[in-house]
């Protein structure tokens, strides 16, 4: 049987991939976006979610759901407000105690079920976790790569236990054709999720502000959120999807006017001789403090080698420069502040940077517990020193991609430290690899640590063969900071070359060190000046050393959030 060398044109039906990405969404989302939501029963199944969380609230739960049959005006029934009112604040309160966010997440699900949607109190509620878990859908994107991929694999399975008769080139050109329809179906299906919750967030926080809608009345919080939406941004989409239309109008006529340029310049000229190609073109100029990351590339001459520049024209064979160090007390203070138990470590970190015109950070592997805070003291110090953070989940990610993909595949993709210096503009970008002991064990697909090994040696870095560009590209400027709960599971060859230190979690005694920067995150999340968030006063920090023994900061931020809120309501019932 034959087969053409060019891979054939698939598609696959949009509501399989919804059906694969649904169940991926965080949980207040996926209530909200279900398209076939049936309150009655989505009612039962969340008190079932209830009561195997927390059994102490079997009887609340009864009751809820026994009010939840009556006849009548149920969004005005007082036994029905008194009773979801009940179970949410039984629930808010779990989550405190028991340090439980997911508590927290069914107390939401239980106020889309129970509320009506003009309920203002309800959807202010839920405006601000919509807004936060709308980052969660985004990140979705992340590992289509690997979705699609996965897949295909099954898809390419069942033909082979059908016994279909194909030769090796006719299975890799359909794996190919499968995998890319897999991930623009996935791409067009969480851009529909997306949409979908900006309207969810939109009209939740329309209907916070006391916006009256005649069809939200009428029927629970969760039915009313996306139609609400859709109808208030409804003006806004036009009016981008008009601004896009003449804009693709204006390039389309520039794009007219070049080609005519070129061509009238290619009539007028009478040098034959051939042009030489991209990678023999002189290097250019790299002045200091400066870098040349990325030299000029070899294209092939297809469409496909032509779209292996697209988007990264900006860093290719052109020189980009090198972040300075700052003042470094002034950024040890910055830190010691947010981070006061982790003092020591952060004077080891800053100390590679004493003496250096360039802030570029020794190979270092960050050992703590979970909660102590890692993640985000890495992500503060690219902050501070004006670095570019480039996040790599070592939990997630898809085999040996951190090295990049070859060009002959459809998915192919630069290695990740190129990604990161695109993004930034910058030649020492941050690289950050989290929760790295995590990372599969399996080769089929090339390891996460194998992938690292070349990246962290400064000889093997400055001519690194990117393997999706073709040429030796410099990333012997990056710093590289990694996390983990041990290094146990972490192989030998990539313990030597990353030095270990140890993040403590706080203790107890760190409490008030602490409370100032964590009260300064929490006016930030919410968009306020840190200034006008009040101090805890003596009793709330009692409270708080009785319920926080030290340990995760995380803990310390939700319960310090609870009694800011509580804080709050009570003013404005006063």
């Amino acid at each position: 049987m034959a087969f053409s060398s060019t891979p054939p044109a698939l598609q696959i039906d949009s509501e399989a991939a919804r059906r694969l990405l649904e169940p991926m969404l965080p949980r207040r989302l996926r209530a909200c976006l279900a398209q076939d939501l049936r309150v009655a029963s989505a009612c039962s199944e969340l008190a079932l979610e209830i009561t195997t969380l927390a059994p102490d609230a079997e009887a609340l739960v009864s009751a809820w759901i026994g009010a939840a049959s009556s006849e009548g005006g149920l969004w005005r029934d007082r036994r029905w407000i008194a009773r979801r009112s009940a179970l949410i604040r039984f629930l808010d309160v779990w989550a405190v105690e028991h340090d439980q966010p997911v508590a927290r997440a069914l107390a939401d699900v239980a106020t889309l079920l129970s509320c009506a949607g003009d309920d203002r109190r309800a959807a202010a509620r839920l405006a601000q976790p919509l807004w936060l878990e709308r980052e969660a859908v985004l990140d979705l994107g992340k590992g289509f790569a690997a979705l699609a991929e996965a897949q295909t694999r099954l898809t390419i399975g069942r033909v082979a236990e059908q016994g279909a008769d194909s030769d090796i080139t006719g299975a890799t050109d359909l794996a190919v054709a499968l995998q890319a329809a897999w991930h623009d179906a996935l791409t067009d299906a969480l851009l529909t999720f997306s949409e979908k919750t900006s309207s969810a967030i939109a009209a939740a926080a329309a209907l916070a502000c006391g916006a009256d809608d005649a069809f939200a009345s009428d029927v629970a919080l969760v039915h009313a959120l996306v139609p609400v939406g859709e109808i208030l941004t409804r003006p806004v989409a036009d009016s981008a999807a008009t601004r896009e239309r003449r804009r693709w109008k204006t390039i389309e006529a520039q794009l007219v006017k070049k080609s005519e340029a070129r061509q009238r310049e290619k009539a007028a000229t009478v040098d034959t001789m051939p042009q030489r190609p991209d990678a023999d073109a002189p290097p250019a100029e790299v002045h200091k403090g400066h870098v040349l990351v990325v030299p000029a590339i070899q294209e092939t001459g297809s469409d496909r080698g032509k779209s292996i520049a697209r988007g990264y024209e900006h860093i290719i064979g052109k020189p980009l420069p090198l972040v300075a160090v700052p003042d470094l007390a002034d950024v040890r203070a910055r830190l010691v502040f947010e981070f006061p138990y982790a003092q020591t470590m952060i004077d080891r970190l800053l100390a590679d940077l004493i003496g250096r015109e360039h802030a570029t950070l020794r190979p270092t592997l960050l050992i703590g517990p979970p909660g102590a805070g890692k993640s985000r003291i890495v992500a503060r110090i690219a902050h501070h020193l004006g670095l570019g953070l480039w996040r790599v989940d070592a939990t997630r990610d898809a085999g040996a991609s951190l090295g990049g993909l070859d060009r002959r595949w459809a998915t192919s993709e630069p290695a990740h430290p190129i990604m990161a210096v695109a993004r930034s503009g910058t030649a020492n970008p941050l690289m950050l690899i989290d929760e790295l002991e995590k990372a599969a064990t399996r080769a089929d697909h090339g390891r996460l640590w194998d992938a690292l090994l070349p990246m962290l040696e400064p000889e093997t870095a400055r001519a690194y063969q990117d393997p999706c560009f073709q040429t030796e590209v410099d990333i012997s400027r990056l710093s590289w900071l990694a996390t983990a709960n041990g290094v146990g599971n972490i192989p030998g060859p990539l313990l030597d070359r990353l030095r270990v230190l140890e993040m403590a979690a706080p203790s107890q005694a760190d409490l008030e060190a602490l409370l100032g920067p964590v009260l300064e995150g929490i006016a930030a999340n919410r968009g306020l000046d840190p200034a006008f968030e009040a101090p805890l006063d003596g009793e709330a920090v009692a409270l708080l050393r009785r319920s926080w023994r030290g340990g995760s900061v995380r803990r310390l931020t939700r319960l310090v959030e609870a009694f800011v809120t509580a804080r709050e309501t009570l003013a404005v019932r006063h």
